[in-house]
């Protein structure tokens, strides 16, 4: 893989491009870059028929090895991979260790592993196990394994011990992957922990050189799902700031997790360079239809409805013992859901307005408001998969948007666009 920066704005935003991957030598990978989302190696939802309706474009793929390592097994029998394994061979695939878009269960610490918590409940992956794993499913790039454990609220000395365990399974990955002749030439990124203490993630960068890593994907803000939705700017800003400045310029920076779109493009303005889907999957989760302005070409129609205002729902899995753990993790904080409609809501029963006036998408083309009503109302499959075709679809098109606003010095704008939007509905 080859990565190379175009341009840096004033605000050290940048435009590049990821290239020179071995499986698909042709494929050009603009950055910002938006990883679609997965779970079981398929985007939520969504058919590989109905993925191509939403976008035919070059896309790589988020597979979260919590949602594959009960079935590692098969795929390597399988013996092609998991791009071929689920039928998506077309596009390239990253694989994260945790899914970014479900809250992940604190405090599960040991000293030579983590823990995963599958559907079969919770696992114990050490970094042997993990690189075992990522033989076996044969990405086109995947993290190193990581201890990313850590909020505002951790103690320094979890801090500190997230990055010596961090530290050390890079370590361990890094000469695992050098002697496998499936991954020996298959970019990894390493993990960037720390919490918001600024001196450990110095510290962790400092430890991390000469492992050989593609790129650095910054851990440790959040423990996923909703936590990630929540962070606050004003509490990330300054250490982040100061992680970025002391990381080399030529290497991708990948933020995961549902952050909104505000947060998004402060990450952006600061110089992180991949994200991933998990927000519009989020908010399809509970029914609601993105509706905030993704660009600056057109005038988005007003959003007078009243802001929806629920709970935060559990971690989304059938596990009834992890969405415990995850409920409790969650302080039972609101949902912001400024950025969207809610679907189930009975204001929309006769509304004949698609989800989104302008929208292009096939579910704004085809089907109004009170349909897609109707459909979550009464628990039918279609539903969720038409709010999530428009949800993915604008989120596609909000990073062209980004891209086109750095090339054209017009973040500030798009930024003050979705500010003004926020503040009005709030209003």
């Amino acid at each position: 893989m080859k990565f190379a920066v175009s341009l840096v704005a004033e605000s050290s935003a940048r435009l590049g491009s990821l290239t020179e991957f071995a499986r698909i030598p042709e494929a050009v990978f603009e950055t910002p870059l938006l990883l679609l989302h997965t779970r079981g190696a398929s985007v939520p939802h969504l058919s590989y028929d109905l993925l191509q309706m939403v976008s035919t474009g070059h896309h790589m793929l988020q597979m979260p090895l919590v949602t594959l390592v009960d079935h590692t097994k098969n795929v390597k029998a399988f013996g092609k991979g998991i791009a071929e394994f689920a039928g998506l061979k077309e596009y390239l695939n990253y694989v994260s260790v945790q899914d970014s878009g479900t809250t992940t269960p604190e405090g599960y610490h040991e000293k030579n592993s983590i823990s995963l918590w599958t559907r079969g409940g919770r696992k114990l992956i050490d970094p042997q196990t993990y690189i075992s794993c990522i033989e076996a499913l044969k990405p086109d790039m995947f993290q190193a394994i990581v201890d990313g454990d850590t909020t505002q609220s951790s103690s320094a000395k979890r801090v500190r011990k997230s990055v010596d365990v961090t530290v050390k399974f890079a370590g361990i990955c890094a000469d695992l992957k050098e002697k496998s002749d499936v991954l020996k030439d298959t970019p990894m990124l390493a993990c960037i922990t720390g919490g918001y203490n600024t001196k450990e993630r110095l510290r962790c960068i400092n430890e991390l050189k000469g492992f050989g890593a593609a790129g650095y994907v910054i851990e440790g803000f959040h423990t996923n799902g909703e936590s990630a939705t929540n962070l606050l700017w004003e509490d990330v800003e300054p250490v982040l700031t100061e992680t970025l400045g002391s990381l080399p310029e030529n290497l991708p920076r990948a933020f995961h997790g549902p952050i909104t779109p505000i947060v998004l493009l402060k990450l952006v303005s600061k110089g992180i360079d991949i994200f991933d889907a998990t927000f519009p999957w989020l908010v399809a989760e509970r029914g609601g239809a993105l509706v905030f302005p993704n660009s600056l070409s057109k005038e988005n129609a007003p959003v007078t409805e009243t802001l929806p205002s629920v709970k935060a729902p559990a971690v989304v899995a059938t596990d009834q013992k992890v969405a415990k753990l995850a409920d409790d993790n969650s302080n039972d904080e609101s949902v912001d859901r400024v950025y969207e409609i809610n679907l189930k809501d009975k204001i929309y029963f006769s509304d004949t307005r698609p989800l989104l006036e302008g929208c292009s998408c096939y579910s704004c083309r085809k089907y109004s408001r009170s349909y897609v009503h109707h459909l979550t109302a009464t628990g039918e499959l279609q539903g969720p998969i038409l709010i999530m075709m428009h949800n993915l679809h604008h989120y596609i098109n909000f990073f062209k948007s980004i891209q086109q606003a750095i090339k054209d010095n017009e973040l500030q704008a798009l930024q003050s666009k979705l500010d003004l939007f926020v503040s009005s509905r709030r209003n």
